[in-house]
């Protein structure tokens, strides 16, 4: 007897906008599409357990790394500009270029906003929202953003000198383990913070993910909008928040609901990056949303 084979996850490369775009997709492109958006310092590596899941499940699942992320192109911060409305324009183009006429979207981290800004240009594309641990209102801010706060509304080295070290080997550690509980640790591979690291330690990268940091400011600026597609296209709407979260907090995970008030949102027991601790979790919850609301 033959046993079912999972479904292959397959790599290829696209050229947009001048830069080489690496993506990983999973399942056959006719079926209702999922583009998958991931975060920082992470790549589309993020997805590798989610991917053929959701292609075994009836998916045609698309992660595409961003500029200065994973293995797609990597320019220097004086050859391109690392701002949120230019990784949408690469990521628009990206989803011209594979002719996806309608899609999901999974949103994480910086992820978020450059997806849903991809969905104020595209909005008759989008058939749901999948938020994990993703910005759109203030309250996702928290305190651990103070500092941020200081330097975008005043860039001063002073304020700059208040910024806490995150761009480095140990940085992006904790961007995996942050505000974790302790007996939960094993369950990171620390394969994950190795690989983000050697990829973003190259030359000219970490002046580069600054530029990006810097830009953020400009995604506050973009939340009415966000709020506004929100309650105008009333979206099926699924939102997954670690309750240990260290970088946007599980304050803004109860927000969705003003706005989309059939959204589901649950709270696990888990951090920022809870797809690496929580897959087993998260993958029923999105399976089972998708096939009740996804029409």
């Amino acid at each position: 007897m033959k046993t079912m084979q999972p479904p292959k996850i397959i790599h290829r490369t696209v050229h947009i906008n001048g830069l080489d775009i690496f993506y990983r997709e999973a399942g056959d492109p006719s079926r209702p599409a999922i583009l998958l958006m991931h975060g920082f310092p992470s790549s589309s590596h993020m997805f590798r357990r989610l991917l053929p899941a959701l292609a075994q499940a009836g998916y045609y699942a698309i992660a595409p790394d961003f500029p200065g992320f994973g293995y797609s192109s990597y320019p220097r911060a004086n050859s391109f500009a690392y701002t949120f409305e230019n990784m949408a324009r690469v990521i628009s183009s990206f989803v011209t270029e594979k002719q996806l006429q309608q899609f999901a979207l999974y949103l994480h981290d910086y992820g978020s906003t450059i997806g849903m800004r991809v969905a104020l240009e595209h909005p008759e594309k989008i058939t749901a929202l999948i938020f994990q641990d993703g910005n759109s209102y203030e309250e996702g801010l928290g305190k651990e953003w103070d500092t941020a706060k200081a330097y975008w509304d005043n860039p001063t080295a002073a304020n700059r000198a208040q910024l806490p070290e995150w761009l480095n080997a140990e940085g992006t550690r904790q961007q995996y383990v942050a505000g974790v509980p302790e007996d939960q640790l094993p369950l990171f591979s620390p394969d994950t913070w190795t690989l983000d690291w050697a990829l973003m330690d190259r030359p000219g990268h970490v002046a580069a993910q600054f530029a990006l940091f810097e830009d953020y400011r400009h995604n506050r600026k973009y939340f009415p909008q966000f709020r506004e597609f929100f309650r105008r296209t009333q979206l099926p709407t699924l939102v997954i928040w670690g309750k240990y979260d260290a970088y946007f907090s599980v304050e803004e995970a109860a927000c969705y609901k003003r706005d989309l008030p059939d959204a589901e949102v649950h709270i696990l027991e888990a951090g920022h990056k809870a797809l690496e601790s929580h897959f087993e979790d998260i993958c029923p919850l999105m399976l089972d949303f998708l096939k009740r609301r996804l029409s």
